[in-house]
């Protein structure tokens, strides 16, 4: 059995055994398209009247399968996750999300990278921060199973009737307003889940930036403010490490601090303790305090080394001109003093 085939007999046979439990629910397989390269081919489940519906990805139970476990214990496994989910759905209406000003103050703000999102950043509005994109959601409701919330696409912009512009705006205000950054040591964060203070202040030399949930909280820095705000609070220049799309490591850009050192330390992170979903990027960025600017850490270096051959160039430049002027200086005849004497003397 393939995983189309798979799909096609757990539908026919949880139908059956929702009958009982979820009276009128519509069970079918969909494409679900997701963020972070996370979409699937699964199975919706629709109760009767309800506008939220459960999608689930069974490519885990299609290996459970495989792996041996039987069939009628997987099915089982399936029902009981849908019947559960349903229990703690948020309770959305149509209202809810059907007008712009009932989802305008739910707004908030999630940043990705652009690597692996390319499909699904055509069907959604964003805007560009280096090689990451801000994407917005609406907050729909906060469940025992964590918080609910929904991708805005460029089909619910049409509906709304608001451009991307508007959009950006009022999610901006929104997420700055009930979601609010959050810079603290990382000794602070560990302290507060130790519930002591345990590691002293200065040992950890860098800081955590989230919102308040610290859930799709590594936008934070594209609020407004926030560049400032962790400038004073790191004394200057800083780098900005991208641990998850959940929070970022802000250090500080001191002289023992290697760019090539904390680029190594992400990819391999990245790859051993982030899952795919959560992953950000794969680059780190350097805030320049002098110039007010947020860069990918190779542009800073770039644009730091041209500067320092343009400054180079210029000493060159000038040196040259002396050394020149010396020279005219050195080869001019010089005024016959002797006979002004002479002059002199005569009058």
């Amino acid at each position: 059995m393939d995983y189309r085939e798979f799909l096609e007999q757990i539908k026919k046979d949880l139908s059956e055994r929702l009958s009982g439990v979820l009276e009128g629910a519509t069970v079918d397989t969909t494409q679900v398209d997701k963020l972070q390269g996370r979409s699937y081919e699964g199975l919706s489940i629709a109760p009767d009247g309800s506008i939220i519906g459960l999608t689930m990805d069974l490519q885990p139970y299609f290996q459970m399968f495989n792996d041996g476990i039987s069939y009628e214990n997987i099915v089982e496994q399936i029902a009981d996750r849908a019947i559960g989910a349903y229990a703690v759905r948020p309770a959305v209406t149509a209202e809810d999300i059907g007008s712009y000003e009932a989802v305008k103050d739910k707004l908030m703000i999630q940043l990705i990278g652009r690597e692996g999102n390319e499909e699904m950043l055509r069907t959604i509005p964003h805007h560009s921060i280096e090689d990451m994109e801000i994407v917005y959601r609406f907050h729909v409701q906060d469940t025992e199973l964590g918080m609910a919330s929904a991708l805005v696409t460029n089909s619910m912009l049409e509906h709304y009737g608001i451009t991307a512009g508007q959009l950006q705006q009022d999610a901006f205000a929104s997420a700055v307003s009930h979601k609010p950054f959050e810079i603290k040591t990382m000794a602070e964060i560990l302290n507060e889940l130790m519930g002591a203070e345990i590691i002293p202040q200065d040992e950890l030399p860098m800081y955590v930036a989230s919102n308040k949930e610290r859930i799709h909280g590594a936008g934070v820095i594209a609020y407004p403010k926030f560049m400032e705000e962790a400038e004073k609070r790191l004394g200057g220049d800083f780098y900005v490490l991208p641990s998850s799309i959940h929070e970022v490591i802000l250090i500080p850009d001191t002289p023992d601090v290697s760019a090539l050192e904390l680029q190594g330390i992400v990819q391999s992170v990245n790859v051993e303790q982030v899952a795919p979903e959560e992953r950000l990027s794969d680059h780190i960025y350097h805030y320049d305090s002098k110039e007010k600017l947020f860069e990918r850490s190779d542009k800073y270096e770039s644009r730091k080394l041209n500067q320092e051959q343009e400054r180079e160039s210029s000493r060159s430049s000038v040196l040259d001109a002396l050394r020149s002027n010396q020279k005219d200086c050195s080869e001019r005849p010089h005024k016959n003093t002797a006979v002004i004497r002479r002059d002199v003397a005569a009058l």
